[in-house]
């Protein structure tokens, strides 16, 4: 008895949610702006009588991304054989100097970074000595040197963990 009138419910419920789809859709579709007694604007999705005009709203235009590089040093041409990739082509090829210097100073700056990364890996493994680093004399509480020795665990960790952040980042800049 009580599966059948749940059965009886959900057909309700998808009879129901089926018919308003068209309503809903009906709805999102067209805007109007209504203008008040007191002059405010208001944007409604639906028709509120007097005062209100549809809202002529252009469609959305979407512009793919530009394809990249391919192997050969070009942009490839789109399928079509259609005179964009050639324009595509002639603005990769005409790129300034300066994006070219760009590209190279921010390898150096990466390098740097890495350089920076790896020394102070190596002086926080030196601390931590595989997990049993020297106790500090402000240690006397037992506490305070595992708090420490925690702390040196997941500096290292985050530490290598940028290590390689930065190791693929140089990596996709050399391509």
């Amino acid at each position: 008895m009580v599966k059948s009138s749940v059965i009886q419910y959900s057909l309700i419920v998808l009879v129901l949610g089926l018919a308003a789809a068209p309503k809903v859709q009906a709805l999102g579709t067209e805007m109007f702006v209504c203008t008040g007694t007191d002059g405010v604007r208001t944007y409604q999705n639906s028709d509120g009588g007097d005062g209100c005009v549809p809202l002529n709203l252009n469609p959305i235009t979407v512009v793919p991304a530009p394809r990249s590089a391919s192997k050969s040093g070009g942009i490839s041409e789109p399928a079509s054989g259609g005179s964009s990739g050639r324009r595509a082509t002639a603005a990769y090829d005409n790129r300034s100097a300066a994006d070219f210097n760009a590209k190279d100073d921010r390898m150096k700056i990466l390098q740097e970074e890495l350089r920076i990364e790896e020394s102070k890996l190596k002086s926080l493994q030196d601390e931590y000595k595989n997990g049993q680093p020297d106790r500090l004399g402000n240690e006397k509480n037992y506490q305070k040197y595992l708090d420490r020795v925690s702390r040196l665990e997941q500096e290292i960790m985050v530490t290598n963990d940028n290590i390689e952040i930065l190791k693929t980042e140089l990596i996709r800049l050399s391509k």
